[in-house]
């Protein structure tokens, strides 16, 4: 997942949540059997509310919570589950837009930036 794409995601997340402070829209993970869609489950349990939802392939729909930051932490979680499961890859939908998320220690990189005081150009080093 390269830093612009995790920064569309969060602004598509900061512009479908709402001035009240709901949460934004469902993101739907696309897994390959039922047994991926349980490990994620565990995964998101704490910070995220997570269901299997009905249908005819396994998706897991995770509800983002009303705080913000939750796009950031939410690729970091599907990057953990990636890595466990040691899948190559995960399809995932929000906003109407599909993105393909690997497995990548960038991830956390760009989490440190963000959390950093300055922002993202801590991430440049002389």
């Amino acid at each position: 997942m390269s830093v612009m794409a995790a920064s569309r995601l969060r602004r598509r997340a900061r512009k479908r949540s709402s001035a009240h402070g709901e949460s934004a829209e469902p993101v739907e993970v696309f897994v390959r059997s039922r047994y991926f869609a349980d490990l994620l489950l565990e995964y998101a349990a704490p910070p995220f509310s997570a269901e299997i939802a009905p249908g005819l392939v396994w998706i897991v729909r995770v509800q983002p919570p009303a705080q913000a930051g939750w796009a950031i932490d939410l690729l970091a979680l599907v990057q953990r589950w990636l890595e466990s499961a040691r899948l190559p890859w995960a399809t995932v939908l929000y906003g109407g837009r599909t993105c393909l998320i690997r497995p990548s220690t960038d991830i956390a990189q760009f989490q440190a930036a963000v959390e950093a005081p300055r922002g993202l150009p801590s991430l440049v080093t002389s």
